[in-house]
């Protein structure tokens, strides 16, 4: 799986959404690709109204393991990619498992890549929720954490990289509300769809909001 991240000026979003969009169709057409998504992105507090419009983030899922081809967009002034190693996965992504082959788990930096789709009617009690969380990942200072989204409100998810799997552990173990959201979700019903997975950090280049990774 490979993540990069790309940033613009505001004069030249049009432009990488559009590089953005005819990569994915590219991606789509591999038979070997099991996910390609543009994403738009928010910072560490994974609300709608922290969108930053001049940053977006392409996604390729594989089923072979391989790294996709570099997205470059003209006009960047930041980028990003990492190469990443599923080592556990659970959910779905568009009706589809994006993870077919887990790795094993290794020491050193994890992601973690939350995704959902929201039920209309748990969006308000959903999104009052978030910012208590979105405090307590703040607060655990992992290396970097960004919101995504594909549709307003409804299809969300968060990305997130650890120096460890023993701080992801530390964090759920002291992340209150995060634990309390947790409990919930089987009660309350807030997915329609949800997907959860770890990763391993293989490689990471560029810098994301200036944090050279």
């Amino acid at each position: 799986m490979t993540l990069e991240v790309c940033r613009v000026r505001g004069r030249d979003v049009a432009g990488l959404v559009m590089s953005g969009r005819r990569a994915v169709r590219r991606r789509r057409a591999d038979s070997d690709v099991t996910l390609a998504k543009l994403l738009a992105t928010t910072g560490p507090r994974f609300v709608p109204r922290d969108v930053q419009p001049t940053r977006w983030a392409l996604l390729t899922c594989r089923s072979d393991g391989k790294s996709a081809e570099p997205w470059s967009p003209a006009g960047a002034i930041e980028s990003a990619m990492l190469r990443l190693r599923p080592v556990a996965s659970h959910g779905r992504w568009d009706r589809v498992e994006p993870f077919p082959v887990l790795a094993d788990a290794a020491d050193g930096p994890v992601a973690v890549l939350t995704r959902a789709s929201l039920r209309v009617r748990q969006v308000r009690r959903f999104y009052a929720d978030v910012p208590s969380i979105a405090t307590e990942v703040t607060a655990a200072s992992p290396r970097l954490a960004f919101g995504f989204g594909e549709a307003p409100l409804l299809r969300q998810g968060t990305f997130s990289v650890w120096d460890s799997p023993a701080a992801i552990s530390a964090f759920r173990r002291e992340a209150r509300a995060h634990a309390a959201a947790m409990r919930a979700t089987p009660q309350i019903g807030w997915y329609a769809e949800e997907l959860f997975a770890r990763l391993s950090v293989v490689d990471a280049t560029g810098t994301i909001d200036g944090v050279q990774l």
